[in-house]
């Protein structure tokens, strides 16, 4: 399949600028302009506007990269399912995962996933959801790993790891926690209200598990006092361990201990672990294995180690 002009054409457009295309794809200036007069002498129509310093697509510029876009995409998806029907296994997935637990579950089965597809690449980036969402939807992530609340990016497609529940820490020296050990199918429910005077150490603005907590706490009545906000699950639980504060943290960070007790807050209190892509991206045979072995991973490590 002959897409040369098309991967030009695009580069011009991503960079307004021939000269900086012509530096990205190793041609003169030159050589590429030649070529971009060459087609929109074939077209009969301009494709840019032309300043010194930027190039804007015109209207006919914008369908044809826009078409050519769609024609490189279908490109990449039939190179690799050929790939995959020829069991050359050489190129590289980008994954994307949260943060803390993903890498985690990266390190975890890597190995194994390796000695399948030695000639392949896994490359993780460990970044946010909606980073996530803007490199499925510029091509530049085969797949991720998220956490969420709800499916709000209705064009791309979701699979269920399973729903994980968050739970309250609380100090043994607080007034309300209780002394011995249970299991989580023993955590009693318990109501955030009960806790409206204490002092709380919560994930980040930012992220998806605190769009949950802030409706949980607007139920409850109140704004919790914070000693501060934490990307890191990991430190609340130590400083709920230490009986600095109390503090939400998922299933998965909830490791048994002496030290805290734990407290169901009801089934609205949870979001859902799941893999997503885009709809029109092919997951190849690789891939497809790596995420048949992520989930075996956390549906048989539902807490760290």
């Amino acid at each position: 399949m002959e897409t040369k002009i098309m991967e030009y054409i695009l580069s011009i457009a991503g960079h307004k600028s021939i000269s900086r295309a012509a530096d990205e794809l190793y041609l003169t200036q030159s050589a590429l302009n030649q070529q971009l007069l060459k087609l929109e002498k074939e077209l009969g129509a301009p494709l840019f506007i032309r300043t010194r310093n930027h190039w804007e697509l015109t209207d006919i510029g914008r369908l044809y990269v826009e078409s050519a876009e769609k024609i490189m995409q279908i490109k990449r998806q039939t190179y690799k399912q050929i790939e995959d029907m020829a069991k050359r296994w050489n190129g590289t997935i980008t994954i994307g995962l949260t943060p803390e637990r993903g890498i985690q579950m990266f390190t975890a089965i890597y190995p194994k996933i390796h000695a399948m597809y030695p000639e392949a690449t896994f490359q993780p980036l460990e970044v946010s959801v909606e980073t996530q969402i803007n490199l499925l939807d510029t091509h530049q992530l085969d797949f991720g790993f998220q956490t969420i609340y709800e499916r709000k990016y209705k064009h791309l497609i979701y699979d269920t790891i399973f729903y994980e529940p968050f739970y309250l820490c609380v100090p043994k020296s607080h007034r309300l926690a209780y002394q011995e050990r249970l299991t989580p199918e023993e955590y009693p429910v318990i109501s955030l209200g009960e806790f409206k005077d204490d002092l709380f150490t919560l994930v980040r603005k930012s992220s998806t598990m605190r769009v949950v907590l802030d409706k949980l706490f607007e139920r409850a009545g109140f704004k919790p006092k914070l000693l501060f906000e934490s990307i890191s699950m990991r430190t609340m639980l130590q400083l709920a361990k230490s009986g600095e504060c109390c503090s939400v943290i998922p299933r998965f960070y909830a490791s048994e201990t002496d030290d805290v007790s734990y407290y169901s807050l009801g089934p609205e209190a949870s979001w859902e672990l799941a893999t997503v892509h885009a709809p029109n991206h092919y997951i190849n045979n690789a891939a497809r294995d790596f995420i048949s072995m992520a989930t075996h991973y956390w549906k048989t490590h539902l807490y760290i180690e």
